[in-house]
């Protein structure tokens, strides 16, 4: 039996987001294969909201940053953030569903990405009831209207865009369903009367509001009500002055629904423009001191991004796909022209302000087309597909006798989209070499083979690296790992009593050398699983501190100096220090190794912080071996000297603590 009329549109709803949770949760955990830098700083956000952390929180040296925006106000500690500062700033509300959805799913990248999987599946459902407000049901059209907010569902998830955000952990998706439901309130509440129009205008600037929460390009999106208002007050403006009440309360609520975070902005203006300037100062097609000739360009980047020349970054897109495909583009051209031919309705031209508005992120971007800063376009691009898919097939209807003929010119039209997509995105762009790369699979993997070592092991890896935020969020802890620079011998050698793992990059060959040479004993292994690193297992047992003084030295209760080498040649003294940090320190103190003679006079000296490992990074308890090397000048006399060795902080050249060693050594002498 076939189904009522009345109930086929949800019917043929429900299967369009069956379809399009398909495409945006098939192998969601594997596929982008790894986890991107930007994906695991916000998971890294979400776990400290579920550890109770008080933020700001930085991961990364983010600090340095924030130290600018609070230079003058310093930051009051909260539990629960309205923005998150590190990683140039984001906004809120996709960490805070992250959190929820890490609590359920654990630290892994299906958590991650289910968040922006569930907003593009989501954006769906919103974009059909925006595109039904705007174009409402009218029993005298073909399929009494239905058709189009139906196709526009399904050309937002074919949309490949769309797509292919909905599977990748950042914010932007998240905002579009809050702008697509404040659409759809607002049509609801210009349409009604009364009551009703209040309410649903009051819950059109609520939306609008909350999309200050998700992404930034939302704080362009209020210009699309402002430029529709003033066309109004040129054509239309009985029709504006009928709705002032509605309107000011959409204004009240979109004001009291961002207050917060427009609090915190008037606060640290700093971070309201700082990702802007920065985008916008930065890329291929920014053209110096001139941002007016730069976005006057970027029109025709964007322009062309759109219909045949795509974003060639991997991480953004299939690189040079445009944004909509061959058919979606000549869909959307016959809707624009369609709108075009009535030009003066107020929801045609609301649409195409819509579309204008939205493309503004890209344009004032200095590396357009950006099509992450272009995800508000998709739905009204859709909504235009769909008016052009429309427009085609009631013509159709009206001189088709069967209705076979509509059905296939309706099939012709949408379905090899949903093909193209999908080959696009699941082969094409899957089988891509460079993928696993701009991922961080690397990242990933060794921070799960981290993750796998017992709770007491002290990890370690190196080099440094400026990109962290995978490895940690695959530890689910980003205390627990340090990294260091080898290269000029320094050697974390972990704390006395527990097993330790060092993590050694294929390029840190002279600094796995010496870790071996330093733990006898250890033992080196290989994931079979990856190239991207060798590590070295250091069991509890083996000994930490190879040359032990007599004497151990205490530097004011933070420092100790448990052990101490000496190796004189005829031009330098070489003065291996083995450091024991006794506390956690906030501060990176500088170490200093100097020749002294019997008057206390410094003949030679070596000051600087220990090598690639500042004491900022030192655990409590954690032993560090690093060697000094002074210069005897050429003229010394021989006979007996002394070492004097401690710490300082420079920028006060305080010395930590009174206590400094002062060891007695014998110089031969360059001159006899």
């Amino acid at each position: 039996m076939a189904p009522r009329r009345t109930t086929w549109p949800l019917l043929a709803l429900f299967f369009i987001l069956l379809m399009a949770a398909f495409l945006r949760f098939y192998r969601l955990g594997s596929l982008p294969p790894g986890l991107y830098h930007d994906e695991a700083y916000n998971g890294l956000d979400a776990l400290s909201l579920l550890a109770g952390e008080s933020f700001p929180r930085f991961y990364e040296g983010w600090e340095l940053y924030a130290q600018d925006a609070h230079a003058g106000r310093p930051p009051e500690p909260t539990r629960w953030p309205v923005f998150f500062e590190g990683n140039y700033g984001r906004e809120p509300l996709h960490v805070y569903l992250m959190a929820l959805s890490i609590r359920y799913f654990g630290a892994t990248p299906f958590a991650i990405r289910v968040v922006p999987a569930l907003a593009g599946v989501l954006a769906i459902l919103t974009t059909y009831l925006a595109a039904r407000s705007l174009f409402p049901q009218d029993r005298d059209r073909f399929m009494r209207g239905e058709l189009l907010p139906l196709v526009a569902a399904f050309s937002l998830a074919v949309l490949y865009p769309a797509l292919h955000f909905s599977r990748f952990g950042i914010r932007a998706m998240v905002m579009l369903p809050v702008l697509t439901m404040a659409v759809f309130a607002f049509w609801r509440g210009w349409r009604a009367s009364g009551r009703w129009s209040l309410v649903w205008l009051a819950g059109s600037g609520i939306f609008v509001g909350l999309g200050f929460y998700t992404f930034a390009a939302a704080r362009l999106f209020p210009l699309t009500f402002i430029a529709f208002g003033l066309f109004m007050l040129w054509a239309d403006r009985q029709a504006l002055v009928s709705r002032w009440r509605g309107l000011a309360l959409a204004l009240t609520t979109s004001l009291l629904t961002a207050a917060p975070l427009l609090l915190f902005f008037a606060r640290y203006p700093y971070f309201f423009v700082f990702r802007m300037a920065y985008v916008a100062n930065r890329g291929k097609g920014v053209v110096e001191g001139s941002p007016l000739v730069t976005w006057g360009l970027n029109i025709g980047r964007v322009v062309r991004g759109l219909f045949w020349l795509g974003e060639t970054h991997l991480r953004h897109n299939l690189p040079g796909r445009s944004y909509m495909d061959p058919i979606q583009a000549i869909l959307f051209l016959t809707g624009l022209v369609k709108l075009a031919r009535r030009w003066a309705r107020p929801e045609n031209v609301f649409l195409i302000i819509w579309f204008g508005v939205m493309l503004l992120p890209s344009i004032l971007s200095g590396d357009a087309p950006h099509f992450g800063r272009l995800t508000g376009v998709g739905p009204p691009v859709s909504i235009l597909i769909a008016v052009g898919v429309t427009w085609i097939t009631e013509a159709m209807a009206r001189r088709a006798s069967q209705k076979f003929w509509v059905g296939a010119t309706l099939a012709v039209l949408t379905l090899p989209s949903l093909i193209l997509t999908t080959r696009d995105y699941f082969s094409r762009y899957a089988s891509h070499p460079d993928l696993a790369r701009d991922f961080y699979l690397d990242d990933w993997q060794m921070g799960r083979y981290a993750a796998e070592q017992p709770a007491e092991t002290v990890l370690y890896l190196t080099p440094s690296q400026e990109e962290m935020a995978t490895i940690y969020y695959a530890l689910a802890d980003p205390d627990r790992l340090r990294s260091f620079n080898g290269q000029d011998g320094l050697i974390p050698a972990g704390v006395l009593g527990f097993p330790s793992l060092y993590l050694v990059r294929p390029q840190a060959e002279e600094t796995l050398a010496n870790l071996r040479d330093y733990f006898a004993g250890s033992t080196v292994e290989t994931d079979p699983t990856s190239s991207a690193f060798t590590s070295l297992q250091v069991p509890a047992e083996i000994e930490r501190i190879v040359n032990p003084a007599e004497e151990p030295v205490d530097f004011g209760g933070v420092i100790g100096l448990p052990g101490w080498g000496v190796a004189v040649d005829r031009e330098v003294v070489d003065v291996t220090l083995t450091w024991q940090a006794f506390k956690a320190m906030e501060t990176d103190y500088t170490a200093f190794v100097h020749l002294i003679d019997e008057t206390g006079t410094i003949i030679s000296q070596t000051d600087r912080q220990p090598a690639g490992f500042p004491t900022s990074d030192w655990r409590p308890g954690e032993i560090v071996v690093d060697t000094f090397r002074v210069e005897i000048p050429a003229d010394l006399i021989a006979g007996d000297y002394r070492l004097r060795t401690g710490f300082y902080y420079l920028p006060t050249m305080e010395q930590l603590g009174t206590t400094v060693l002062s060891q007695p050594v014998q110089i031969d002498g360059l001159n006899p």
